[in-house]
């Protein structure tokens, strides 16, 4: 049934808001005493800890916007505090504004709404977004959403993790959209027109993104329609009551299939169903077919950490644990399971009983502690005082840490990152409108890591050993006292035909040679050789989908063999970048590389493909997961 409000007095706006932080307890409280967006404009940009903002009863007049990480907006009561604006989205086409298109826009990482409603009020026929954003790891719970079209739209379309508990959704066309990742449990939809509910985008890693609604109920209008897709997609329904008012028409497509390959379609007609009924008889189109879905997962298994590809579970109860203990003096260092909150209150008890003290790390996963007797071992972790330091990362109950043994410690050891290649991989100056992919290594790694970019414009495989530049690279290391741990090693683009004597190769001949003699000497100095494939050049056929470079491909093909044949890792850069122009799309895209230039990359650009490197090694279980931030890929 529609929401009905409540009658309440629409709070002051010109009263500020105060922050009351407790010295002993890591998780602050912001309560608001005038607007929500006052109160929240008081959390510091770079905010670490978990910030609880407090709304008292009331109706607020505003819209809002939470930028910070880890946030939680808690109002008093669901009923009581109503968020409210009358906002349609073209209302802010004409005239763009700091806020964003919707009544509360989320964009912050692990961010919490709960126990309060949000509407917009304007009138049919309209997109009105009552929740809008590009948020990371979101949870709403105990929430009202009224809205019109596209009423809750988390748009975060290539990494977004969104989960809902116990909520109400309420509006018409696609009012629950997400893009990416998303799971509902135990919430209420109505449907105001005879359009669809639901709707899911998933087509920036179609395998894997999914839309899964657990034990939630379906009303509306008579005729309403269950949901559609415009892209790749998968929906699960498991458990799910229709009322008898829910059209007999399935999820449909809504996107003309033939300008998609024939190979693709099946990519958007995964919608899987597991006991779900219909009051006043079922449609054969929503019967059990679970075992049609890949991996034919059983209704037990189909969890948020399945749906979240184990990368975070919110109903998860338990505390961040540590991964790896190293020493240096009388310096400890811990990696922690996930990033830790409060870390000021630890501490580190060596077997001795000599304590290490917090050192930094605090909202992070890497943790430092000095003092004590460097020469006793770590052996506990302890909190100096209780429910003070906590997992980051968004789950519906705060896990604290407590007094846990440490795993055996090793000595710390830092590493060194060489990266050859060309203009895709090298270093500008700082000030540059480009950069490559090995410059934007630095920002995803820990303090272990040294990053040494020896990559220059213009080489080939053959020009850059004829150069003098990769024994150079060496000799400079050993004149620093270092070798390489980690050799990156990219050619490709300067190797094509065409190129002058100096820089082309044949890649099936002298290019795969090169290749083999880089990877046997990066071994012979002590170093782990990657080979990577050329990223592609940015460019797209008539029905705006992304297209291989016939150039390059030679040459991704000789090092996918290469790596094949040497038994070396291979990040794939030109399949990886393919898909990321062809997610994107041509307009949304651009912002990967300057104008009229479809080969190199604006600093943005090599900062997404550098996450891409790493977030592909670490699915690899590569070793070098150890030293990623990968909270930040």
């Amino acid at each position: 049934m529609p929401h009905r409000l409540a009658v309440f007095a629409v709070v002051p706006v010109l009263l500020l808001a105060y922050v009351n932080a407790i010295a002993s307890d890591a998780i602050r409280t912001v309560t608001v005493t005038g607007s929500i967006q006052e109160a929240i404009d008081t959390i510091p940009a770079d905010n670490l800890q978990r910030v609880v903002v407090l709304v008292p009863n009331g109706v607020y007049d505003e819209r809002i916007r939470i930028d910070q990480n880890r946030v939680t907006l808690r109002g008093e009561s669901r009923e009581g505090v109503i968020i409210r604006k009358n906002f349609p989205r073209p209302e802010y086409d004409r005239r763009y504004d700091r806020i964003g298109p919707g009544v509360l826009n989320l964009f912050g990482e692990d961010g919490v709404i709960e126990n309060l409603t949000v509407e917009n009020t304007s009138g049919p026929g309209v997109h009105a977004f009552a929740v809008y954003g590009q948020p990371q790891r979101t949870i709403l719970a105990d929430c009202t959403f009224n809205g019109v079209g596209d009423t809750v739209s988390l748009w975060n379309t290539a990494h977004g993790m969104y989960y809902h508990t116990r909520c109400h959704f309420r509006g018409e066309v696609d009012f629950l959209c997400p893009r990416g990742w998303c799971f509902v449990r135990d919430s209420t939809f109505y449907e105001v027109r005879d359009t669809a509910a639901i709707w899911h985008d998933g087509h920036m890693d179609p395998e894997r993104m999914k839309f899964v609604l657990r034990d939630c109920k379906f009303d509306g209008v008579e005729n309403f329609w269950l949901g559609r897709n415009h892209y790749p997609s998968q929906f699960y329904l498991l458990g799910c009551q229709f009322s008898e008012r829910m059209a007999d028409k399935p999820i449909g497509v809504v996107k003309d299939l033939s300008t998609v390959p024939q190979a693709e379609h099946a990519l958007y007609e995964r919608k899987y169903f597991h006991d779900c009924h219909r009051d006043g008889g079922d449609y054969a189109w929503h019967a059990d077919n679970l075992d049609e879905a890949a991996s034919a997962p059983t209704p037990d298994e189909i969890t948020p950490a399945w749906t979240f590809d184990g990368k975070w579970d919110p109903e998860s109860t338990a505390a961040p644990t540590v991964v790896e203990v190293q020493t240096e003096d009388d310096r400890v260092y811990l990696q922690m399971s996930e990033p830790v909150a409060g870390a000021k209150s630890l501490k580190v008890v060596r077997a001795d009983g000599s304590v290490a003290a917090y050192a930094e790390g605090d909202g992070t996963r890497r943790l430092a502690f000095t003092g004590g007797a460097a020469d006793s071992t770590p052996e506990q972790l302890e909190p100096t005082t209780p429910e003070s330091a906590y997992g980051a990362l968004a789950t519906l109950e705060t896990r604290y840490l407590r007094s846990t043994a440490l795993p055996k410690a090793t000595a710390r050891r830092a590493v060194t990152w060489l990266a050859i290649g060309d203009s895709t991989v090298a270093d500008y100056a700082a000030n540059s409108p480009l950069q490559g992919w090995a410059w934007g290594l630095r920002g995803l790694v820990d303090d272990r890591v040294t990053v040494v970019n020896a990559a220059k414009n213009g080489r080939s495989s053959k020009s850059f050993r004829n150069e003098g530049l990769w024994d150079g690279a060496l000799k400079q290391l050993a004149a620093e006292g270092k070798e390489p741990d980690v050799v990156f090693i990219q050619f490709g683009h300067n190797d094509n035909l065409g190129k002058g004597p100096g820089r082309e190769t044949d890649p099936a001949g002298e290019f795969r040679d090169n290749l083999r003699r880089y990877i046997a000497e990066a071994k012979q100095a002590g170093a782990t050789p990657i080979l990577l494939t050329p990223p592609q050049r940015r460019q797209f056929d008539g029905n705006g989908r992304s297209v291989a470079d016939p150039g390059n491909e030679p040459y991704a093909e000789a090092t996918r063999a290469v790596a094949a044949e040497e038994g070396v890792a291979l990040v794939d850069l030109s399949a990886l970048t393919l898909r990321l122009f062809d997610g994107l799309g041509q307009s949304s895209s651009d912002s990967l590389q300057t104008a009229g230039d479809t080969t190199h990359f604006s600093p943005s650009g090599a900062r997404r493909l550098a996450a891409m490197v790493l977030n592909d090694l670490v699915e690899q279980g590569s070793t070098l997961k150890s030293y990623v931030l990968v909270d930040k890929l």
